[in-house]
């Protein structure tokens, strides 16, 4: 097949597009710059901060196979302490490739034109892609993918043409990285088949099928044996989150996922958004808006109908991709969440691609193609809508879906309880060598966490800032208030010794002393506040239970806090230096508090 030729680019084109994804670039820094760390964001960077490169860069994270998210989260981990600036970095670099691909991908297949540069622009300012940008852990997987569907399709089309097969080579490279990013790259593989049988093949359906595979044959025997070999390597290697059972709730998440969140989203929505479990705000668009934009959806794939041939493929692909998106949901996380999932641009991101793909292919004609969209010889509706109506209505939407962005992301940037709560930490920090810290599960608003690591003040502060310590034994114990401040520690009492013998001094030590609670505890972490007064420094040896440390007095009056944990109704003490003298005069048993309270 000859290589099509196109008259050069026209100068303003080419600026223009430039400046459009200079201005995606610089309005996605904004966004992103100002947002914070969440839930997966902690473990991915500690786990690559605990083992080596190599041991993690295949380890399954949740129920994804990741190495570049691996690799990333690498980079992420090597300075001393975690730098927002850099994994938004990281996001940043990676979104702006997908613009470029996007731009690249779009010119290749139907040439430098307005409606080239409409389509880019509806890519550009949608807040479908936003949600899984902001969150870091969430961008690893989606936005490479996004880059890796633009390159893949321009590739495979160029290929297709008979330009070589050096573009072969480079669909099979991003497919294998868009592998080592995200599994749902697998759904590129069907999106270049249908390019293929749909506009570079003629006749019946079956037809165009053996027309491609006789022609393609070696590809598709190694795409498919590349496919089907990743995803049993997928299968047999990472946990699912999917269950046996059957998928509930099918209708109501067909109805918030596509239904809502989806149509809003084709036309610069969601508008609005539910902050519920801020900084994750899920589409919330007002249902009069919804069936709005269903009206022009419907008008629009009408009109073209209408007026060009060859149309309904590019809305069947469209359909069947976003319905691969709604199975694969309904299938594992709904299973877990339920409809409300459905909300979640995360699950639509790349579902905005081939939105971008079918609305090309259904406005433009496809170059080189055997088959393709082209405005009708005689017209069905010959009344043509003029270019200031379709101006005006591209610019609503790109305006609606700057709005939602811009909303989106002042979630993260001014309402995000984890970013208000470690920063009024990190201020107390600041300036500090150390700072003795009890350790608490945080409130899930702060980290999105539920399990007891990264959902507590041990788990994520450290990895903040190397003032924060949680030692076993202190003598001047703080803890996080819930807004964040570093703040003084006391115990609040469940149990305590009961009085020693001596008046004055209580149990008196270099003699070992077992000193017997009122009540038995129970099990859990405890925290004792050994009240004493000591003739010198010493040493101080503390039992409880299974439990032993040893704390380091002071000389005169003071406390020292000890962590033990487990059931037990009596405390050992001893151990001092020869020669001290230490007065106990009891031992509370609790769990830490501010100060004061």
């Amino acid at each position: 097949m000859p290589t099509p030729t196109s008259p050069a680019p026209h100068r303003r084109y080419v600026a223009v597009a430039l400046a459009m994804v200079a201005a995606h670039v610089a309005f996605r820094a904004w966004v992103v710059l100002g947002a914070w760390f969440y839930v997966d964001d902690y473990r991915l960077v500690d786990e690559a901060g605990t083992a080596s490169l190599a041991d993690r860069l295949l380890a399954p994270y949740d129920a994804q196979l990741m190495p570049w998210g691996r690799l990333l989260a690498w980079v992420g981990a090597q300075p001393e302490t975690l730098s927002w600036p850099l994994l938004a970095l990281t996001s940043l670099l990676t979104a702006t490739v997908a613009a470029l691909a996007c731009l690249w991908c779009l010119v290749t297949l139907f040439g430098w034109r307005r409606r080239t540069l409409a389509v880019l622009a509806l890519y550009l300012t949608t807040a479908m892609t936003v949600p899984a940008y902001v969150w870091w852990a969430a961008a690893l997987n989606q936005v490479p993918l996004q880059a890796v569907f633009f390159v893949a399709v321009a590739a495979w089309v160029r290929y297709l043409r008979g330009e070589g097969r050096r573009w072969l080579a480079v669909v099979a490279l991003s497919l294998a990285f868009g592998l080592c990013c995200y599994v749902k790259a697998l759904l590129v593989f069907p999106t270049l088949a249908f390019v293929a049988v749909a506009f570079f093949a003629t006749g019946g359906p079956v037809r165009r099928v053996v027309t491609i595979v006789r022609r393609h044959w070696p590809v598709v025997v190694v795409a498919v044996a590349g496919g089907a070999g990743y995803l049993a390597y997928y299968l047999a290697n990472v946990p699912q989150i999917s269950d046996s059972g059957a998928p509930e709730a099918a209708g109501d998440l067909a109805q918030e996922m596509v239904g809502s969140t989806f149509a809003s989203g084709l036309l610069g929505g969601p508008w609005r958004w539910d902050e519920q479990i801020a900084p994750v705000a899920q589409a919330d668009p007002p249902q009069a808006l919804v069936t709005l934009c269903w009206v022009v959806v419907a008008l629009v794939v009408g009109y073209l109908a209408l007026r060009r041939e060859r149309t309904l493929r590019a809305w069947l692909f469209l359909t069947a991709y976003v319905g691969a998106d709604y199975l694969l949901l309904l299938t594992t996380r709904a299973q877990v969440v339920g409809a409300i999932s459905g909300n979640e641009y995360r699950y639509l991101t790349d579902a905005m691609c081939a939105v971008v793909l079918a609305l090309g292919l259904a406005t433009m004609e496809l170059r080189g193609a055997e088959e393709s969209s082209r405005e009708r010889d005689e017209p069905l509706l010959t009344r043509r809508i003029g270019t200031v109506p379709v101006a005006v209505a591209l610019l609503v939407v790109c305006a609606g879906g700057v709005w939602s962005t811009a909303s989106y992301a002042r979630v993260w940037h001014d309402r995000n309880p984890g970013k208000e709560f470690f920063t009024t930490a990190l201020a107390d920090l600041e300036g500090q060598d150390r700072v003795d810290l009890a350790n608490q599960m945080l409130s899930q608003r702060v980290t999105g966490a539920l399990d007891p690591v990264y959902g507590s003040s041990r788990g994520t502060l450290p990895l903040l800032s190397e003032a924060a310590r949680f030692p076993d034994v202190s003598d001047d114990l703080h803890v996080l208030a819930p807004d964040g401040s570093v703040v003084p520690a006391s115990v609040d009492p469940t149990t305590t010794t009961t009085p020693g013998p001596l008046a004055g001094c209580g149990w008196s030590l270099p003699k070992e002393h077992t000193l017997p609670l009122e009540a038995r505890t129970f099990e859990r972490d405890w925290w004792l506040r050994v009240d004493y007064l000591a003739s010198a420094d010493s040493g101080l040896s503390v039992t409880a239970g299974d439990t032993t440390r040893v704390a380091n007095l002071r000389r005169g009056l003071h406390q020292v806090y000890v962590r033990v944990d487990g059931t037990f109704d009596e405390i050992e003490v001893g151990g001092t230096d020869d020669g001290v003298t230490v007065c106990i005069d009891r031992v509370v048993v609790g769990t830490v508090q501010e100060e004061g309270q």
